[in-house]
């Protein structure tokens, strides 16, 4: 048998309190901040990284959409394959004649980054 001396009184646990408490303060278990290891850190700056980059991403997206969305509405565009002794004039009276052939010219260019037409090219050009 051991027995244990000590200098103070004995403090029992009786129903979850203690026995012989007066004046004793009691205090909450102090716990140190939470603190990332070297691998949680790179990991939380992946993760914000990559919502950076899907907001951006969707936030182009929308500003792209919204520029796209002002032009005339109703105005498809087709594939159409040059042929030979063809012009962006001819091609623009052809698939759009109720429009200025000027601004359809110039919207052949927009639309295929492009100054002049070749025989064989293939271009995206604005139905009427």
């Amino acid at each position: 048998m051991v027995m244990m001396a000590t200098k103070g009184p004995i403090v029992a646990m009786i129903d979850g309190s203690v026995a012989g408490d007066e004046g004793l303060i009691r205090t909450r278990a102090v716990h140190p901040p939470a603190r990332l290891a070297r691998r949680g850190r790179m990991a939380v700056t992946g993760v914000s990284a990559l919502l950076i980059g899907a907001l951006s991403v969707g936030l182009a997206t929308a500003a792209q959409a919204a520029h796209a969305g002002s032009a005339a509405p109703g105005r498809y565009v087709t594939k159409v394959a040059v042929l030979p002794g063809q012009s962006l004039w001819s091609l623009a009276e052809a698939y759009d004649p109720n429009a200025d052939t000027r601004l359809i010219v110039r919207e052949i260019q927009q639309l295929n980054s492009m100054a002049g037409v070749q025989a064989g090219q293939v271009l995206w050009v604005p139905r009427g």
